[in-house]
Formats: structure tokens, sequence, C-alpha cells
């Protein structure tokens, strides 16, 4: 598929489910989605694989995002923290910059690990890597029905799941 695509799809208009194919075509279609998303990001990850969540163009989309008006968030719900303080993961780093916007939390072990990695834009676009150790990936900029259906267990997850220790101690 043609990265341009990517870059012409319109938030809230653009049905097309694109099947995503490489981690360039991932961090294309991730950019292009903070870009025009409005209000929240809602990220549930495994590890916020390195490849797709920790590049210069996706940090630099979510701080641009973060500083759009005081009410954008983003909210990145983990299983594992140690390979993102590890790292020093750079949304890590973006978190303490932008505390009022970007907010951490490590899942609740009580709850069903799912295999994917996925993302929601305000209530209409998502992307999704259907095995969270894999690049490829889908994703849709107008599929609100979708993606109402990740936020339900992304909501649930969130109101069950704590702040991490290890995350928080990273901020002193």
């Amino acid at each position: 598929m043609p990265i341009t695509d990517l870059e012409n799809a319109i938030f809230r208009e653009t049905n097309t489910l694109y099947t995503l194919e490489s981690y360039q075509q991932d961090q294309v279609a991730l950019v292009s989605l903070i870009e025009q998303c409005k209000n929240s990001i809602n990220l549930y990850s495994h590890t916020l694989c390195p490849q797709v969540f920790n590049t210069a163009p996706v940090i630099e989309a979510c701080e641009r995002f973060c500083l759009k008006n005081h009410r954008t968030k983003i909210n990145i719900l983990i299983n594992d923290s140690r390979p993102i303080t590890r790292i020093s993961h750079r949304l890590l780093g973006l978190s303490h910059r932008h505390s009022s916007s970007i907010f951490f939390k490590k899942i609740n072990p009580l709850i069903e690990t799912r295999d994917d990695d996925f993302v929601c834009f305000d209530k209409s676009a998502f992307f999704q890597l259907p095995n969270h150790l894999h690049y490829d990936a889908i994703c849709n900029f107008a599929d609100a029905s979708r993606t109402s259906r990740f936020l339900a267990f992304f909501n649930d997850a969130w109101d069950r799941s704590e702040p991490d220790p290890e995350l928080r101690s990273m901020c002193l």
C-alpha cells in the first residue's frame, strides 16, 4: 500500500480498513491518526513496541497533540513496565514533560491478557497490531463501531488498574 494513502486519509471520513505491512507504514498511520485526533488517545500495549511507539515521528506527533489544548489526554495501559523503563522509552520521558496530558497505568493482573496492541483515537478511529510481537497492523480512520469495542475493554481495564510504582518512581 502506498504511504500517501495513509497520509491522505481523513479522520472520521475515510472508512477504509488499511492493512499495514511494515513498521514504517505503522508509524505513518499512527502519526496521521495522532495529528488528526482532537481530544483523547487510549493506548493498550504489552510493552510499547519500540519500533512503533518509540520512534521520533510518533513521539513528536504525541508532543504536538499534548500541546493542542489543555484538554488533550493520552492514556497508556501496559502489561509490563520493565522493558519500558529499561530502555528509557521516549513516551515515558514525554509523560514527565506533559504530566497533565499523559497518564500510564499497569494493567490489573486479574484482567485477561489480550494478544494485540491497539490505540483508539477519540471514539472514531483505531490502530491495531493483532499480534503485539509483529509489525503487521490494521487501522481505520472512521470506524466508530469497532473503536467502541476496543474502548469498552480499555475503559474497563483502565478503571480496574493502578499506576505502576516503577513508572511513578521514574518521574521523581
